[in-house]
């Protein structure tokens, strides 16, 4: 079981909380049923706190499209559906996409209006009333929405003290009531044992621009887009994959294609964001030489070089479609990909090595 218990200091912490209460009401416990509630509630709230787990942490992990950010959620923090909320931010996202909204609930032909939780109230009542499981808040494309105004005023929970507590509350009385449901309107924190993850493309952080008091809550962390073998074997098997119709790998094909990116960003700011990401594209479409087309290469056409196509398209295709057609003609005297990239790029990719 994952959490951390210190019974000298639960007990001492208990004792002072206990004794305060008493002193603020000026009553005697022995037959007052109404302090004794209290410091029953005291009781099991400490009791839970003193099981919770620890080190809950806001993370933002941000890189090219298709460097495998939802990949490292899944392997190093969670891929159990019973302790994660997952959701994805866009333009029309809202706070009360996000916190909850009163809804018309019609019963017996009578109409009635209801506080219907989102998903950020969800996954706080299961952290709150489960201490000995960690919870985690996925939000995928965190900067595709307008994340400071999605958050609102729960913006003032993400700062956090080192144990994983949030250092600061609010009020809301429809929140309250879904995460306390036996208890009167109280303050709302970020429990210790509840974390929010987020994910976010370089390549889209123009999108909504993510200012610098948002930014400075979260825990920043680059996942690398590295094309060496690393030992894992999807990872690998990947890199290995051959584009459909030709004898060059997938990893062959996109580091190279990459580094010419790169040089390019030399003189283009933000050009290094269009990188193609290690699962950039999958295994089923390296197979199917139209889906390969129109994912990959299109991206190259219409954006990663939308500038200077001539370093990576030969000269005589003037549009897109000269590309496609180049590239699915079924004369196979000719690699594909040699009949529409330029020699220098073609040769950089040495297919004979690939064999």
């Amino acid at each position: 079981m994952n959490f951390e218990y210190n019974e000298k200091v639960f007990h001492e912490k208990l004792e002072k909380e206990t004794q305060d209460l008493i002193d603020s009401l000026g009553l005697n416990v022995v037959g007052n049923k109404n302090t004794q509630c209290d410091l029953s509630k005291k009781i099991r709230s400490y009791e839970r706190d003193a099981l919770r787990c620890k080190k809950g942490e806001n993370v933002i992990l941000y890189g090219v499209p298709g460097s495998g950010k939802s990949y490292k959620i899944k392997m190093e923090y969670c891929k159990d559906p019973h302790y994660m909320e997952r959701i994805v931010f866009h333009p029309d996202y809202t706070y009360s996409d996000f916190i909850g909204q009163i809804l018309p609930k019609v019963e017996n032909e009578k109409v009635r209006y209801e506080f219907i939780p989102g998903p950020f109230t969800k996954i706080m009542a299961k952290a709150w009333n489960d201490p000995v499981h960690k919870y985690y808040l996925v939000i995928e494309e965190l900067n595709r929405g307008n994340a400071p105004a999605i958050f609102g005023d729960i913006f003032q929970l993400l700062d956090r003290n080192p144990d994983g507590w949030g250092t600061y509350s609010i009020y809301n009385a429809d929140m309250s009531h879904v995460i306390f449901p036996q208890e009167e309107e109280i303050s709302i924190k970020i429990p210790s044992n509840l974390s929010i993850i987020a994910t976010m493309n370089t390549s889209d952080q123009n999108v909504f621009t993510l200012d610098n008091a948002f930014q400075r809550r979260w825990k920043m962390r680059l996942i690398h887009n590295s094309f060496k073998k690393n030992g894992q074997e999807q990872h690998d098997l990947h890199l290995d994959h051959k584009i459909a119709g030709t004898e060059i790998k997938w990893g062959t094909f996109a580091e190279l294609i990459n580094s010419q990116i790169a040089k390019t960003g030399k003189e283009s700011l933000g050009a290094e964001d269009k990188r193609l990401g290690v699962f950039f594209v999958r295994n089923e479409e390296l197979n199917d030489r139209e889906a390969f087309a129109e994912k990959v290469l299109k991206y190259l056409w219409d954006d990663a070089f939308k500038m200077n196509r001539e370093e990576v398209f030969r000269d005589e295709y003037n549009s897109f479609e000269d590309v496609v057609d180049a590239f699915l003609c079924e004369d196979d005297s000719a690699d594909p990909l040699q009949r529409v990239l330029t020699t220098n790029i073609y040769s950089g990719m040495d297919p004979k090595q690939n064999l």
